[in-house]
C-alpha cells in the first residue's frame, strides 16, 4: 500500500470475547500509521451493531477524506451481507476502506473497482429484499382466506420480521425458534442466508440514520 495515507485516519478493532486480546490488531495499525487516540475498539460476538460501540463511533467519524483502518474484514461483519451493507456505507460516505491483511485499499485501482462491486451488490440485495416482500405481500393479499394453504417461509410469511427483529438483537436460530412458535430452527436454517441479508441491510439503514454527519 503506497497510497498517500488520508489525514482523518480512524482503526477499527475487535474481538469477540473479553479474555482475547486487542493487542496484535492495535499493534499492527498503530504500525500502519493510525494515532493510538483514533484506535476505536470493542469486545464483543458482532453479533449485533447496537452492542458495539466503538464500530457506531468508529462510522459517526467516517466522511469525505476519511478513511477507515482494519486488522482484518471480518472485524467489520459477522456475515458477507453485513460486510456488504457497511462497506457500502463507507462508499456512500466517501470514506476510504484499507483492510491490512487483505491488502486492501480503495485508493488503488483494484480497490476503487471493489468499492464499484461492493455498491452493485449492496444495491442489488436491498432492491431483492424489496421485491420478495412486495411479492409476499401481494400473495397474502391474494390468497385471502383460502384453506388448506401452506404458508412457505419468507418474507411474506407473519412472522419473519419477529425472526430478522430478534437476530438483530443477537439471539441465535436455536433461541429464536424456542421463543417463536411454528418456526423450527431447521426452517431458520433453510433459510439463513435471506434472514442475514434482511438483518444486514436494516442494520446498515439503522447505522446510516444514527451517524449522518449531514447537516453537521
Amino acid at each position: 500500500m503506497t497510497q498517500e495515507k488520508p489525514s482523518l485516519l480512524f482503526g477499527y478493532a475487535r474481538v469477540s470475547t473479553e479474555d482475547q486480546s486487542l493487542d496484535m490488531q492495535i499493534d499492527a495499525l498503530v504500525k500502519f500509521g493510525v494515532e493510538r487516540d483514533r484506535i476505536l475498539t470493542d469486545r464483543a460476538s458482532g453479533k449485533t451493531i447496537s452492542g458495539r460501540s466503538g464500530f457506531r463511533n468508529a462510522m459517526k467519524a467516517m466522511r469525505p477524506g476519511a478513511g477507515l483502518v482494519v486488522w482484518k474484514l471480518d472485524r467489520l461483519g459477522r456475515n458477507l451481507s453485513e460486510l456488504i451493507q457497511t462497506a457500502d456505507l463507507l462508499r456512500e460516505r466517501g470514506a476510504r476502506l484499507i483492510s491490512l491483511t487483505e491488502n486492501i485499499d480503495t485508493e488503488t485501482a483494484s480497490g476503487k473497482l471493489m468499492f464499484h462491486m461492493i455498491g452493485m451488490f449492496a444495491q442489488f440485495e436491498r432492491d431483492m429484499i424489496s421485491e420478495r416482500t412486495k411479492a409476499g405481500l401481494a400473495a397474502r393479499r391474494a390468497r385471502g382466506t383460502k384453506l388448506g394453504w401452506q404458508n412457505p417461509f419468507g418474507p411474506e410469511h407473519e412472522k419473519w420480521g419477529e425472526v430478522v427483529d430478534l437476530m438483530r438483537q443477537g439471539l441465535s436460530f436455536v433461541e429464536i425458534a424456542k421463543r417463536i412458535e411454528g418456526v423450527s430452527k431447521s426452517t431458520l436454517y433453510n433459510n439463513a442466508d435471506d434472514l442475514r441479508a434482511a438483518a444486514a441491510v436494516l442494520d446498515a439503514s439503522e447505522l446510516n440514520h444514527e451517524t449522518s454527519n449531514k447537516g453537521e
